[in-house]
């Protein structure tokens, strides 16, 4: 939403309903145009990840004996993006 912001009046004062629809911009020959203000932002956002994990668990042993018991294997990787716009 578009803020407008009047700086040449105090603080201080405060207008009614009436007063607030009298505030006209600088230009004078504008008032008869109507809103002149049209905002319109566009956002285009893309995020592309790409996440390989390779993990060596018996790291090229070529005999494997008949007790062999697997290895347990904790691997967990994340990955996060955030596309985020502050107006």
């Amino acid at each position: 939403m578009p803020t407008l912001m009047i700086r040449d009046l105090p603080l201080a004062t405060e207008l009614d309903r009436h007063a607030m629809a009298s505030v006209r911009g600088g230009n004078s020959w504008l008032k008869d145009l109507g809103p002149i203000a049209n905002v319109n932002i566009g956002v285009n956002q893309n995020i592309a990840q790409l996440q390989n994990v390779q993990v060596n668990a018996l790291n090229n042993i070529g005999v494997i004996g008949a007790g062999f018991v697997p290895p347990e294997l904790n691997v967990s990787p994340s990955q996060w993006g955030y596309a985020g716009v502050a107006f």
